[in-house]
């Protein structure tokens, strides 16, 4: 049985969180058709959708990395690639409705839970080591469930004094930050995040 999604997946990214969810849907339905009987037609209509949307979460996550400087970039671009190409083979290589509804499955739950619960969540791991409160503790990005789900899908991006660093942080730290009662630092510069932009 597939997971279904629960805050603990996310990645602190609204617009990221938001692609997230949505594939989610999408192998929640993959998981639906695989116990019944579908048309051909049906199963192609649902490859099509989970390819596409598939295809343009990757682009937008990799943009997204870049922007952070992600230092893992190059392996995540390559798993990716290699996620895709697997999509474009089962394309190509569509046998009987049962066997491409198996190999669907498996797509979808090899990708939902080694990418997104492991790879994606790398991501997060490291937005989080660069940053410190202004008193050195570790920074948690977690939101209760209500910020969660009133997150607008946008991306907060800040700077330090390192060149070409760019620090993204939740909706619930940027409050903070413009509030003026706290202040974040950058872990490798030791000096305080600004606003930068939002995206």
């Amino acid at each position: 049985m597939l997971p279904k999604w629960e805050n603990q997946f996310s990645v602190y990214n609204a617009r990221i969180d938001e692609q997230h969810k949505k594939l989610f849907e999408l192998a929640a339905h993959v998981e639906q058709i695989s116990d019944r009987a579908v048309s051909k037609g049906e199963i192609k209509d649902l490859l099509a959708d989970f390819f596409s949307y598939m295809k343009d979460h990757f682009y937008d996550e990799e943009k997204y990395m870049e922007v952070i400087g992600y230092p893992d970039l190059a392996s995540h671009r390559a798993i990716h690639k290699g996620i895709v190409q697997t999509m474009i083979e089962l394309i190509q290589n569509i046998k009987t409705t049962n066997d491409l509804k198996e190999k669907l499955y498996v797509v979808a739950k090899q990708w939902l839970l080694e990418h997104i619960l492991y790879e994606d969540m790398k991501v997060a791991t490291y937005r989080r080591s660069l940053l410190a409160t202004d008193d050195g503790q570790d920074v948690e990005f977690k939101l209760d469930d209500e910020e969660q789900e009133n997150q607008e899908a946008k991306t907060y991006l800040y700077k330090c004094e390192c060149k070409g660093k760019v620090h993204d942080v939740p909706l619930n730290i940027h409050k903070k930050i413009q509030s003026g009662k706290k202040n974040f630092n950058c872990k490798v510069c030791k000096k305080p995040i600004k606003f930068h932009e939002i995206v």
